[in-house]
This record gives structure tokens, sequence and C-alpha cells, in this order.
């Protein structure tokens, strides 16, 4: 009987978000590459959905948010985001992963205006969900997804059950994004 709960939530929510919810997640090298070879559906995308990931133990930005933030700035400044939009709660730490890496790029010269701040999701599943609502709350059609590069095929996955149109997403890895963030590359523009 315990079966049928388990059975039911599968067939909602279809084998391949299933492994999202229910098994430890494993890279695929395909995988990644097909997602990073996914072509962008505009030169310049509405907005840059920058996923989470935790600060460092004094709240400073770790690596990871440093690597999200860096590739974040970089594709506003290039022109090629009007947007960007920083998810995350306090997740794993008592700092909120969005105001520590929003803080970030402001201090990076991106103007305020531009800089969203999701403040509540815990997970991938809800930086996602959460973020949608700022897509549609501001009309932004075309949005670049910024993560590493082993984390991108499950963010895909969970756009796509979210109904996040295919066709209207980009992906990129911050970790491919050479070379590696450093102080001196942000001087005021």
């Amino acid at each position: 009987m315990r079966r049928a709960p388990v059975l039911a939530v599968l067939l909602l929510v279809g084998c391949a978000d299933a492994r999202d919810l229910f098994l430890p997640y494993v890279p695929n090298p395909e995988e990644t590459r097909a997602v990073l070879a996914k072509p962008r559906p505009a030169e310049v995308m509405d907005a840059a959905i920058v996923l989470g990931c935790p600060a460092e133990a004094d709240g400073s930005a770790s690596m990871c948010e440093r690597c999200r933030v860096k590739t974040a700035v970089r594709q506003y400044r290039l022109g090629k985001v009007k947007n960007l939009i920083f998810t995350g709660g306090a997740a794993h730490s008592p700092f909120v992963e969005a105001e520590v890496m929003g803080d970030l790029a402001v201090q990076r010269f991106v103007p305020p205006e531009h800089v969203f701040r999701e403040g509540r999701a815990l997970t991938t599943w809800q930086n996602i969900r959460f973020s949608k609502k700022f897509l549609a709350a501001h009309h932004f059609e075309t949005v670049l997804f910024i993560s590493t590069k082993d984390h991108l095929p499950r963010a895909r996955r969970i756009a796509q059950f979210f109904g996040i149109d295919e066709r209207r997403t980009a992906y990129q890895a911050c970790d491919l994004d050479l070379p590696h963030d450093t102080d001196e590359e942000w001087q005021r523009p």
C-alpha cells in the first residue's frame, strides 16, 4: 500500500523529474553538453536567473557565489542581459544568498534598478518557481540561467517542469566562463 503514493508522484512529475526528487544528483556529461550547446533565443535576454549557493560563514560571498555573479555581471556589461535576478534564501547559513550576490553585483557597478533579489528559495525547485513570478511580474520573456555546468541540466528540467518556455531560455556555466573571478576585473566601467 505504501508504494501507491510513490507511484502516483512518479506518474505526476514524470521520470526525468522524479530523479530530481528521489535520487542524489549525479552529473551526466552528455546532458551537460546538450544544455550548454542550446542556442540563445535572442541576442539580448530580458533577464538572467542566477541560482543561489551558500555564502561564507562570515556572510561574505563564497567562491560559488562569486563565480555566478562574475558571469552575470559580465553578461550584463556585454549587453547580453538586461536584468539580473539573484535567487536563494538562507538555506545553508544564516545569510540570504540572493542578498549577498545582489550586493556583490551592485558593488561591481550593475545599477540597482537592474538587480532583483528573490530571497525565500531554499532549493533549486524553489529558486526557479519563485523566480518565475519575477519573470511574469516584469514581463521578462527571455531568460538566461546561470549556475555551474553540472547544475544546469537539473535546472533545465525543473524550469521545464514549471512551464518556462524552452524556446525562450538559455544556460550559461559560470565555471566555464574564463578567466575565473578576480577583484582586479571589477573596476568602474
